[in-house]
C-alpha cells in the first residue's frame, strides 16, 4: 500500500512551450539558457529554439510578418525600424519568398532592363544597395522581380502578380508621401523607384479596360502619366545631384542617345516621316491655338523619335529610353490634354504606340503597343479613328468588327457570330469599312 501511494503521488510540474526543439524531442526539461541550453552543450548537439521567442527576448508571443516584405527592415523607414539583436538572441524567421525575389532580380531581372552593359551593372549592384537603405525602393525591386517571375512561371502567375501588387502599393504610398519633401538624401531613391514604377506599370498592363490615359483615381489619386510628370519634374530640379551621383551613367547614356536623336532628325528625309498625315489633320482641324500648339509640339517630338528609330532599325540597338523619351519631351500641357480626353491628343498618342512596338521584344513590354492602341481606338470618335490608320497598319492590330448579317432571297436573316471578333459599342462605321471604301 505504501509503495502504491508513493508512486501515485508524483510531484506535478508546469509544462513549458518555450524550450529548445532538441530538449522537446528528447522529452527532457530545458533550462532555456541562451544562446544554448545546458543539455545541448553537455551533449554537443545544436540548440534550436522555437519561433515563439520574439526578437526582444520575451516569451509567449511570436513575430510573423503581415506581408512577405515585412521582414525587410531599413533604418530610413521610421515605421519599421531594424530589430536589433542582443548577443544571446536569435533573429526572426527569414521569409524565403522575399529572398527568392531578390536573388531573381540580381541574377536575371536586372539584366533585362537595358542593353548597355554599364546600366545593367548599375541595376544589379547599385539599385539593391539603395534598397537596403530605403525600404520603399526594396519593395519596388521585389515587385518588379515578382512580375518577371510571373511572366516566366505560368503555374504561379497569380501568386507572383499578387505579391507584386502588395509590394508595389506599399512602397508607392511611402514614395508619394516623400515627393513633397525632396532632399539631397532621398532624391536618388525616389528617382529609382519612379523608374521601376514605369517598368512595373508596363509589365502589369494586361487588361485593356484599364484607362491608362485617364488614370485610376482610386489608386493613390494618380495615373501613370502623373507619375511621368512627377519624374520629369524630379529630374529637372535635381539634375546636378543625379547626374553627378552613382547613377550618373544613366543620365550620360541618355544624353548620348538624345544627341543621336537630334542628329537623326536633322537628316530625316521628309518622304520617310510618318507624322506628315497627322500634321495635315491638325492643320485642317480648326483647333484652338493653344491646343493646336501643344499637339504640334508633341508631333514634332514624335518625328525626332521616328528619325532615331529608322536610323537604328535593328531591335538589338533599340533602348528603352529611345521609345519613352518622347513622353519626357512633350509639354505637360499635352499630357493634360490626354487626361481631359482631347481627341486630337489621343490620336497623336496612337503614333507613340508604334515606338512602343520597337521594344516589344522586352518581357515587360510584350503586347503593350497593341493594348494601348486598342484602348485609344475605343476612346476615339469615328472621325479621329481615321487619324490613326497608319499606326493600326504598322502595328498589325485588327480593330473590332461588328456582327455581320447574311441574307438570301426567300430566307430569313442569319447572324454569323463566328465572324465577329468583338462588338464595337461606339456609333458609326468602323475603321476597316472606312479604309476599304478608300476614306
Amino acid at each position: 500500500m505504501t509503495m502504491k501511494a508513493t508512486i501515485g503521488s508524483r510531484k506535478p510540474h508546469q509544462k513549458t512551450r518555450t524550450g529548445c526543439r532538441t530538449c522537446k524531442a528528447r522529452k527532457i526539461k530545458c533550462d532555456e539558457q541562451r544562446p544554448e541550453c545546458s543539455n545541448c552543450i553537455k551533449h554537443s548537439v545544436p540548440c534550436d529554439y522555437l519561433a515563439s521567442t520574439t526578437s526582444t527576448g520575451s516569451t509567449g508571443s511570436s513575430y510573423q510578418p503581415n506581408t512577405p516584405a515585412d521582414s525587410v527592415r531599413t533604418s530610413r523607414d521610421t515605421s519599421s525600424p531594424i530589430r536589433s539583436l542582443l548577443p544571446n538572441q536569435r533573429p526572426a524567421h527569414l521569409y524565403m519568398g522575399d529572398l527568392e525575389l531578390l536573388h531573381n532580380f540580381c541574377t536575371s531581372t536586372c539584366l533585362t532592363l537595358h542593353r548597355d552593359s554599364t546600366l545593367k551593372t548599375l541595376w544589379k549592384i547599385n539599385v539593391p544597395q539603395v534598397g537596403f537603405t530605403w525600404e520603399f525602393v526594396m519593395r519596388g525591386i521585389l515587385a518588379l522581380s515578382a512580375l518577371h517571375m510571373a511572366h516566366y512561371v505560368p503555374g504561379k502567375r497569380d501568386f507572383y502578380k499578387s505579391q507584386a501588387m502588395i509590394q508595389h502599393q506599399s512602397g508607392l504610398r511611402v514614395a508619394v508621401s516623400m515627393l513633397p519633401h525632396l532632399t539631397n538624401e532621398n532624391v536618388e531613391a525616389l528617382y529609382i523607384f519612379s523608374t521601376m514604377t514605369l517598368f512595373i506599370g508596363l509589365a502589369s498592363f494586361q487588361d485593356t479596360s484599364q484607362l491608362w490615359l485617364v488614370g485610376d483615381q482610386t489608386t493613390l489619386g494618380s495615373s501613370w502619366l502623373e507619375l511621368l510628370k512627377g519624374t520629369y519634374s524630379l529630374i529637372g530640379s535635381s539634375w546636378d545631384i543625379l547626374s553627378n551621383g552613382p547613377f550618373g551613367p544613366m543620365f550620360r547614356a541618355g544624353g548620348r542617345r538624345s544627341e543621336l536623336r537630334e542628329e537623326a532628325a536633322n537628316n530625316f528625309p521628309i518622304e520617310q516621316d510618318p507624322t506628315q498625315e497627322i500634321r495635315h489633320q491638325l492643320d485642317i482641324s480648326g483647333l484652338e491655338d493653344e491646343t493646336y500648339d501643344l499637339c504640334t509640339q508633341a508631333t514634332n517630338e514624335l518625328r525626332k523619335s521616328f528619325a532615331l528609330l529608322i536610323h537604328d532599325p535593328n531591335p538589338e540597338y533599340q533602348e528603352f529610353g529611345d521609345a519613352f523619351i518622347w513622353l519626357f519631351r512633350v509639354n505637360n500641357g499635352y499630357l493634360d490634354l490626354l487626361r481631359k480626353g482631347c481627341q486630337s491628343a489621343i490620336a497623336i498618342f496612337g503614333y507613340f504606340c508604334v515606338l512602343l512596338k520597337s521594344v516589344d521584344h522586352k518581357w515587360w513590354m510584350e503586347g503593350c503597343s497593341s493594348r494601348f492602341l486598342s484602348q485609344i481606338y475605343n476612346m476615339l470618335d469615328e472621325e479621329h479613328r481615321l487619324w490613326i490608320r497608319w499606326p493600326i497598319e504598322e502595328i498589325g492590330w485588327v480593330p473590332p468588327v461588328r456582327s455581320t448579317t447574311y441574307s438570301h432571297p426567300g430566307t430569313p436573316h442569319i447572324h454569323a457570330p463566328e465572324a465577329r471578333m468583338e462588338i464595337d459599342s461606339a456609333p458609326g462605321s468602323d475603321y476597316m469599312l472606312s479604309h476599304e471604301s478608300g476614306a
